[in-house]
């Protein structure tokens, strides 16, 4: 009596267990999944998709990256005095998208959703000024550290019509999401010495 149950549970949870489809040699690549999503150039091999989302996200530590905050002030023209100026302004910090190897694909005008809720801040504005004191034969610049929410993951590509058999596909390459946090940022003035680079800022992002 209980062989009828068996087989029936048993065939439910076959059907549950959905298959993932992936590109691999299937006559297109990860590129083409990338193409053809919102924002990308189209692939030769597949049409448009009508979404592509972070499949079951990884959520990693938050990230800061800093930016340049308005324009360089120098006081490199051989005086001995400091030069009281004004730095910072405005600037709007937006989310990135980044393969996490170098393989050659492009990906950064692309739309990928998923892994936050629609309410989250995708771009953020930053505006601030300071007044500052530069010495004799040095330069600055205001810098703002705005913190990421960062989420990895490989990308579930939506068809409106079957690709290959299939209404989607996942890539075999994981990205990594950078997402602004609204209202976690950190200021600073980033001096340098004259004749360098002033907007380089490697000795923040790690670089």
């Amino acid at each position: 009596m209980l062989a009828a149950p068996l087989v029936v549970l048993s065939m439910v949870s076959s059907a549950l267990a959905l298959p993932r489809f992936s590109a691999r040699d299937q006559g297109f690549n990860d590129q083409d999944l990338f193409d053809s999503c919102p924002g990308g150039p189209g692939s030769a091999h597949l049409e448009r998709a009508d979404r592509c989302t972070l499949h079951k996200p990884l959520t990693n530590p938050n990230v800061r990256k800093f930016v340049v905050v308005g324009n360089p002030q120098l006081n490199c023209g051989g005086g001995t005095d400091p030069v009281t100026v004004t730095l910072g302004g405005e600037t709007s910090i937006s989310e990135t998208t980044t393969i996490n190897v170098d393989i050659g694909i492009e990906i950064e005008a692309l739309k990928i959703g998923g892994g936050i809720s629609n309410s989250e801040t995708q771009t953020t504005t930053v505006s601030k000024t300071v007044s500052f004191d530069i010495p004799p034969r040095r330069q600055a610049v205001f810098v703002a550290g705005q913190n990421f929410n960062s989420l990895n993951g490989q990308v579930q590509v939506n068809y409106p019509d079957r690709q290959f058999g299939h209404f989607e596909w996942y890539t075999n390459t994981n990205i990594t999401r950078l997402i602004p946090i609204g209202g976690d940022v950190q200021f600073d003035v980033h001096e340098s010495d004259c004749g360098t680079d002033p907007t380089d800022l490697s000795s923040y992002n790690g670089q």
